[in-house]
């Protein structure tokens, strides 16, 4: 058997077959950073990595990079909502254009939604779309932070979303995965609109 260690990355989010919550949260064109607080306490970011390394296989091409050996600047954090662990979030600029964004390498904590939406210098092109198996190697980060096969309910493969952000003819692609705990807020979100 063949492990999926790369995506097949979609322009509709139909071509995943999402649950129909699902498929509004992967769907909605806005700030994930701002769609967590708002239904969440306490929304948290916990900083996993910043620093130069290479694109995924996936993704090189999509940043404009000849070969993923061309250096990045990457960071990985997961945005806990209330103590849950919600998203697992990817971030990549060319390393040759990291200049064009001053904000990033200064965000620490801080979720990188919240800069991206309010610089009316960034524009944002279409999401897309993907399912991410146990051998992805975005997967295989997040498993090193929180074991996936204990969470409840069981969610391998993991739904995705990326779509690339440019300023000053740089380019920022963001990945957003979603993590199983997600469910709850997906859920309270259903209940809420059929009241």
């Amino acid at each position: 058997m063949m492990k999926k260690t790369h995506a097949h990355w979609f322009d509709h989010a139909n071509a995943l077959q999402p649950a129909p919550a699902l498929r509004a949260w992967l769907t909605d064109p806005g700030s994930m950073t701002f769609k967590l607080r708002a239904r969440c306490n306490e929304l948290r970011v916990l900083r996993l990595r910043q620093r130069p390394g290479n694109a995924q296989a996936d993704e090189a091409g999509f940043v404009g990079l000849a070969t993923p050996r061309q250096p990045v600047e990457e960071r990985d954090v997961i945005l806990y909502c209330d103590g849950e662990p919600v998203i697992f979030g990817h971030t990549v600029t060319p390393l040759a254009s990291a200049s064009a964004w001053p904000f990033f390498r200064r965000l620490g904590v801080r979720p990188l939604g919240a800069s991206l939406f309010s610089d009316p210098l960034v524009t944002r092109a279409p999401l897309q779309y993907a399912r991410l198996h146990a051998n992805h190697p975005l997967v295989r980060r997040i498993g090193a932070v929180i074991d996936l096969h204990s969470m409840l309910p069981p969610q391998l493969p993991l739904y995705a979303r990326r779509s690339l952000f440019r300023r000053h003819g740089s380019v920022m692609l963001v990945t957003d995965v979603f993590l199983p705990a997600l469910s709850k807020l997906m859920a309270l979100n259903t209940q809420a609109s059929t009241r």
